[in-house]
């Protein structure tokens, strides 16, 4: 049976968040974004860019961040950024400091992303991401024999 509802929706600026204006640490995007080295690959991101010619280069986390968003997501490049936009858990995910309603980015900067991250880049990130969860293991473990 049908059962109409009792109040009407809010508007959105009063629509409450389950989250309480705070992201989840359990959220898979969270957990995703502390297990990528950032920062250990953005200066050799950034030696591809010439320092004289051009609009200063997006961080490398935006750029690796919004294609890993369109590979997980399996969107177009306007629809990646579109999620994006509505989405602060993607938002974080790309590095931005706090939720924006208008887009980081043009759809079109995804073509230039691609031409920058090639797979020999996101094969040092992928064994960087392994190479350090084996040490916290190894780590783990050594600390499990010294306590027994």
């Amino acid at each position: 049976m049908y059962r109409k509802e009792e109040q009407p929706l809010p508007p959105p600026e009063k629509f409450e968040l389950p989250f309480e204006g705070k992201l989840s640490p359990n959220n898979r995007w969270v957990i995703m974004a502390e297990l990528i080295p950032w920062d250990d690959f953005e200066e050799e991101y950034a030696k591809l860019f010439s320092a004289e010619k051009g609009a200063p280069a997006k961080l490398f986390r935006m750029a690796l961040g919004t294609l890993i968003i369109k590979e997980k997501l399996g969107t177009s490049d306007r629809e990646t950024i579109e999620q994006i936009r509505e989405n602060p858990y993607l938002q974080y995910f790309i590095g931005l400091n706090c939720y924006q309603q208008e887009p980081p980015l043009e759809s079109s900067m995804l073509v230039h992303f691609r031409k920058r991250i090639d797979g020999e880049l996101i094969n040092k990130i992928d064994k960087k991401i392994v190479k350090r969860e084996i040490d916290k293991s190894d780590k783990e473990v050594k600390k499990k024999d010294c306590l027994q």
